[in-house]
């Protein structure tokens, strides 16, 4: 979870957990936590408790899922649809949780520009 996203929900900092591992970021580089925090989160009419390791980052997104947590919620993601299909507790229906497409793919690339130094290795598929 970056910092920006842990400060919004504005939980108390005192709620954080010292933790002395370090993660590797995308780009390889050594990330030192700030600390673990445990969020009920609720997906797919479904409350699961996960921990979060909060970092001083800026990447292109909220908040990163393991697989653990996708497995709980039995979830099938598709990063082609840009959707995450899952069963309802009751296994009666299925229950898509989506996210705007075209949102996503700004993101990503402003991403991708500011890892190049302005230069995207990305193209639209209306570009082709």
């Amino acid at each position: 979870m970056p910092r920006v996203t842990f400060d919004s929900l504005e939980i108390n900092p005192k709620e954080l957990k010292s933790t002395k591992n370090p993660l590797l970021g995308f780009d390889g580089k050594r990330v030192e936590p700030i600390g673990t925090v445990e969020l009920m989160v609720r997906a797919a009419e479904k409350n699961l408790v996960e921990s979060f390791v909060v970092v001083e980052i800026h990447p292109s997104y909220n908040l990163l899922m393991g697989r653990g947590w996708i497995y709980r919620v039995q979830g099938v993601p598709s990063t082609l649809h840009q959707v995450m299909r899952c069963i309802s507790p009751d296994g009666s229906k299925v229950i898509d949780i989506r996210r705007d497409q075209v949102a996503a793919k700004e993101c990503y690339l402003v991403t991708l520009k500011a890892a190049g130094k302005g230069q995207t290795h990305a193209r639209s598929a209306d570009e082709q």
